[in-house]
């Protein structure tokens, strides 16, 4: 199953299989005293808001996992699908209210939530180039979404977020004469710029990205091997160990 594809309306109770024909029930069904999130977007003049993903797991209903030599093992349920944000008509906030308890005859428990947003594609600097999505992860359990999302590893936070991070549009060269843009906001391996939360007793998620449209920090591969070369948006140039330009001057920069 391609929880990546589904796509769902959220209500109060949200059928996605029927349960019969022997499939996991995915009935979402929130008890009226269900503990829930308030997930909102400040959504700045240049990028999208994608849809935001959802995965609740149940242990009540489970799966099949296959190890190597393909001996089945019993694993958690798991419930995919997106939700679009729905506009809340003041302060370009957009926002979706989930249940973390979700109910149903599986007992749905929220596990991961994905929000991402890309550059608008009217925005000049599409042209010609692979636009690469930034995303957040936030973790209500263990084993949820993927680490391939660019987020660094989980950081343990407790109570409700204000998230604020500065964004450069970043272009990269490759050799194959292949070019991607994304947003840049720092290398998210060490935890200080990390997009990925381990979260305990939060109710609310605020994501407030500044974006410097103008700004732009392009990357050039060596001609042999070598360092890459980063040219800043003052005219600068050096060059970077790995693929990431100096996140501190990219901020110092007027």
């Amino acid at each position: 199953m391609n929880f990546l594809s589904k796509i769902a309306v959220f209500l109060p109770a949200v059928v996605l299989l029927s349960g019969c024909d022997g499939r996991t029930d995915q009935t979402l069904l929130p008890p009226d005293n269900a503990r829930r999130v308030t997930v909102a977007v400040r959504v700045p003049d240049g990028i999208t808001l994608l849809p935001m993903q959802m995965l609740y797991r149940s242990d009540r209903c489970k799966s099949k996992g296959y190890n190597s030599s393909n001996e089945s093992y019993e694993i958690w349920g798991f419930n995919g699908f997106k939700q679009a944000f729905s506009p809340q008509g003041y302060g370009n906030i957009w926002q979706q209210r989930i249940a973390i308890d979700g109910g149903g005859p599986c007992q749905w428990q929220l596990n991961s939530l994905r929000v991402s947003f890309k550059i608008a594609d009217n925005s000049p600097l599409v042209k010609g180039k692979k636009v690469i999505e930034t995303n957040y992860i936030f973790d209500f359990g263990d084993y949820g979404l993927s680490d391939g999302y660019g987020t660094g590893r989980a950081k343990e936070v407790s109570g409700d977020l204000d998230l604020k991070t500065h964004f450069f549009p970043m272009v990269t060269h490759f050799a194959d004469n292949d070019i991607s843009l994304k947003f840049f906001g720092g290398d998210t391996g060490p935890e200080k710029w990390r997009r990925r939360f381990r979260l305990y007793d939060t109710q609310n998620i605020l994501i407030e990205p500044v974006i410097h449209l103008t700004k732009v920090v392009t990357l050039n591969p060596p001609n042999k091997p070598g360092n890459w070369m980063a040219t800043y948006p003052d005219g600068s140039s050096a060059e970077i160990p790995r693929i990431y330009p100096d996140y501190e001057k990219l901020l110092s920069i007027k």
